[in-house]
């Protein structure tokens, strides 16, 4: 059995992918949940070339009878979960009257109800355990507003309330729950958005202004903050939203 597991959700590519790889060095063995079966497979061979077990999950979160299959399959294999990275999202560009009701429902799904089904698959094992930590990664913008992103913003913002509600109702099972709010950050996700605005060049030139550094982030520094708030390290911090936004949040 394994003596550190991390469990993360949208684990293929980008943040999550930066997450597993943190994790992985420092000798954690790696779930990743991800509904990109090709890019999955790839990112947990990149994570056993590194010496560590990995195992990939073909999963849209959405669907709570598969993540509890995937739990399961975690137990069997690994005998226990220490950290939960809830990273998976979904962003549509739209406002309130441009949103359909599928494509609120849809962000909301993923967002929002997508963590409150990786908690209750996962968090079981870590109450068996006595401990662990849970890292939800919310957004800038469900703190800070720009045009055009009513659902996804608004699920995002609810990510800051529920994890301060997650991590009261855990603290007596000793489990931390901490979220992650990041930037400007270069990921596939927030390309695709710049590519699907009128003018992407503009728009990539606007972000990297939104950081007192004058520049976007990359995926390694948001896993870097992931990684310490699983920590020890952070053993007296639950609770709270981390922005890794570059200086966003204060401008």
């Amino acid at each position: 059995m394994s003596e550190k597991v991390m469990i993360v959700s949208g684990g293929a590519s980008g943040l999550g992918l930066a997450a597993a790889i943190k994790f992985a060095q420092q000798g954690y063995d790696i779930v990743l949940v991800d509904i990109d079966k090709q890019k999955g497979e790839k990112a947990a061979e990149q994570i056993q070339k590194m010496g560590r077990q990995a195992l990939f999950c073909e999963c849209n979160i959405a669907d709570g009878l598969r993540i509890r299959e995937v739990a399961q399959q975690t137990k069997e294999q690994f005998g226990r979960a220490d950290a939960l990275i809830n990273n998976a999202g979904l962003e549509l560009r739209g406002s309130i009257l441009q949103c359909t009701e599928e494509e609120w429902e849809r962000t909301y799904a993923i967002n929002l109800k997508g963590i409150y089904h990786m908690a209750n698959a996962f968090v079981p094992m870590m109450i068996e355990q006595g401990k662990g930590a849970v890292i939800n990664t919310g957004s800038i913008l469900g703190f800070r507003t720009v045009p055009e992103r009513a659902a996804y913003s608004s699920s995002k913002g609810a990510i800051d309330t529920l994890t301060r509600s997650m991590a009261l109702d855990l603290a007596p099972h000793h489990i931390r729950v901490n979220c992650v709010a990041p930037g400007a950050i270069d990921t596939p996700l927030l390309r695709g958005s710049i590519n699907d605005s009128p003018d992407p060049a503009a728009t990539e030139k606007i972000l990297g202004s939104k950081s007192v550094f004058n520049r976007m982030g990359t995926a390694e520094e948001v896993a870097n903050v992931m990684y310490f708030l699983a920590s020890d390290e952070a053993s007296f911090v639950t609770g709270a939203t981390y922005f890794v936004d570059g200086g966003w949040s204060i401008l």
